[in-house]
């Protein structure tokens, strides 16, 4: 053992040598920094290495995904990305990016080329889908296989799985065969013409699998990612798509679009950053895909920092949902996406900004409201902040979750000196929010079991009362990504269970199988769903202790400016001096109405629909200026 270390330290040493020592004029490559990184050696040496050969890295966004995998240190990877500005004449490695100057304005004759590249992308399209449909139709030329292939276009899923089934039991087909391929193809598809997506998933994996050269490769792959998008599916097989690249580049450029980002989007699921991105770069700006490959890339270069390099991805996003009548939800998306950058480095007016480009009828438009109204917040700008948090009020978002906002509001008007307006709002969260930790405390002690909890969220969202669940905090689960997929998952296990369980016995042992599957899916991810709610309420609770703790601190402040002016009042009167009550001290039994400051609505409870967002407060600092 002693022997093996000591060759091994030989053998780091021999490598950090030869690449400190200029004897040669080659540059330390990437994979050379992560042998480095990986045997060990300190990220200021590796430094010193990169300065010895004064190597230029110019980095794209998969090698910094790859070096960050590879565990190579932040510093080291931050001085890479700065050797083009301080080596700018050394020996260059790595992929060149943003090097090539702009483009300029399109000429008439390269217009034209463009446009017969178009028509020509389009024959192809067309000729494409003939030639499917031709092989299609020859696979089945026989009347049994044309037969079923009916019975499952019209919905007869039950005829025509038993028809395809018939076929093979009689015909003795191998497995194997071409024929028992199209037969899986027919059973898949009925499946899915009926709705059954669930149990035609695990069919139309191995139909995709089987490879891009069988006839119905490209339906299937079509079908899969139908059916991904109604229910939580990425088994790890489809990783094997990965491997498929090269043979499908046979297939139209649409194809490969819709190939390329489904891979990266599984991927990028997966947290395979570097593959991710490498397949969501593929698809050309042309498809209507592109909009979400550049939200989904913009995602992972946040989540590593890259916030310049998530801009311009999160910006080509929004140009072409507008360019390809891309879905206007990923838009949304990606202006969201900027504002939080620009909020996380304090760029508060640029966070305003995105937030403001989220469109009323938006389904982020609550969210946008919520995080502007934290900008508002820590820039100091009390009158939006609080007509904001008026808005938020509204019961146009009353199925929303925000415990902090009678806390945000009280410290408001704690830094304009409105204590009775403090007073007011604090009791409001007492009122509202607080009475709410202490049942979900029991709740979440005495509840065990992934089922219950799921039981109970589904119970109380029903407006029952079988589960000592507080139905406040309810939202907060029903608004997490991840709950949602897995609900519609279930739900969508459940309808084919109903449906199934009808047809069963016409379907014979085949019924019988999808059903024990459907059992044993429903169950895992009734299990999965449950440790889903047991984690948002356990980060819910601590939210909500944090603000109880906070909401503590706001009431010792407001108790000591009431000693302060008792105090000033009796040594006003202990000197015999005229005594001046300040207005602003909080008062028991104050009558101030939180949100009535509003300069268009006097009351609280008054919103117009069209005006949401539009509220602001006119009210003024009753802080008496510090002397100088």
């Amino acid at each position: 053992m002693r022997r093996l270390h000591t060759i091994r330290k030989l053998a780091v040493s021999a490598l950090f040598i030869a690449l400190l020592v200029p004897s040669v004029a080659l540059a330390i490559t990437q994979q050379q920094v992560i042998d480095l990184a990986k045997l060990g050696i300190a990220e200021d040496e590796i430094i010193k290495a990169i300065e010895k050969d004064r190597t230029v890295f110019n980095l794209s966004v998969t090698d910094i995904l790859a070096l960050k995998k590879a565990a190579v240190p932040d510093k080291v990877i931050k001085f890479m990305l700065a050797t083009p500005k301080a080596f700018g004449d050394g020996t260059t490695t790595g992929v060149k990016t943003n090097v090539e100057p702009a483009a300029p304005a399109e000429t008439a004759a390269q217009k034209a080329a463009r446009e017969e590249r178009m028509r020509k992308e389009a024959q192809k399209l067309l000729e494409e889908k003939r030639a499917a449909e031709e092989k299609q139709r020859k696979a089945f030329a026989q009347g049994v296989l044309g037969k079923g292939r009916q019975l499952g276009d019209d919905g007869e899923y039950v005829a025509a799985i038993k028809t395809f089934q018939q076929f093979v039991a009689q015909g003795n087909f191998a497995p194997e065969s071409e024929e028992a391929y199209i037969a899986k193809f027919g059973i898949a598809n009925a499946l899915v013409k009926a709705g059954l997506y669930q149990s035609a998933a695990r069919q139309l994996v191995d139909l995709v699998l089987a490879g891009p050269d069988k006839p119905f490769f490209q339906t299937a792959f079509e079908q899969l990612r139908t059916l991904r998008k109604k229910i939580d599916y990425s088994p790890a097989e489809l990783e094997q798509l990965a491997d498929m690249a090269g043979a499908v580049s046979q297939y139209s450029e649409g194809f490969q679009n819709q190939f390329n980002y489904v891979v990266g989007e599984f991927f990028h699921e997966g947290s395979e950053w570097g593959t991710a991105v490498a397949f969501l770069d593929a698809v050309t700006p042309r498809s209507r895909d592109f909009a979400k490959a550049q939200y989904l890339k913009g995602f992972m270069e946040v989540q590593n920092d890259l916030y310049k390099s998530a801009v311009q991805s999160f910006q080509r996003s929004i140009i072409a949902t507008e360019e390809n009548e891309s879905n206007p939800a990923v838009r949304d998306l990606a202006f969201l996406a900027l504002a939080r950058i620009a909020y996380r480095v304090g760029d508060y007016d640029a966070a305003i900004y995105y937030y403001r480009k989220i469109p009323e009828g938006s389904y982020k438009q609550a969210t946008a409201f919520y995080e502007s109204s934290w900008v508002y917040f820590l820039k100091g700008d009390y009158q939006r902040a609080l007509g904001t948090f008026h808005t938020l009020e509204s019961p146009y978002f009353d199925h929303y979750f925000y415990p902090e906002m009678w806390i945000l509001e009280a410290t408001a008007y704690l830094n304009l000196c409105h204590f009775d307006r403090t007073d007011l709002a604090l009791r409001r969260f007492e009122k509202e929010v607080e009475p709410s930790i202490a049942p979900l405390e029991l709740f979440l002690k005495t509840t065990q079991k992934p089922e219950e909890y799921y039981a109970a969220v589904v119970s109380v969202s029903a407006g029952k009362q079988s589960y000592q669940l507080p139905a406040t905090v309810v939202p907060a689960v029903l608004a997490n990504v991840e709950f949602y997929n897995l609900y519609r998952t279930i739900k969508q296990i459940e309808k084919e269970q109903r449906r199934i369980r009808k047809d069963a016995g016409a379907l014979g042992g085949f019924g019988s199988q999808l059903m024990t599957k459907l059992d044993q899916l429903r169950s895992d991810r009734i299990r999965q769903i449950g440790l889903t709610i047991r984690l948002i309420l356990g980060d819910t609770l601590k939210e909500l202790q944090k603000f109880s703790t906070k909401n503590t601190e706001l009431r010792i402040d407001l108790e000591d400016i009431r000693i302060e002016e008792e105090e000033r009042i009796q040594a006003a009167r202990d000197a015999g001096e005229e005594v001046v009550k300040n207005d602003n001290v909080v008062e028991s039994g104050s009558s101030a109405i939180v949100g009535s400051d509003t300069w268009r609505w006097p009351f609280e409870g008054e919103y117009w629909k069209d005006e949401i967002g539009a509220y602001r407060s006119v009210i003024k600092s009753r802080c008496a200026a510090e002397e100088q």
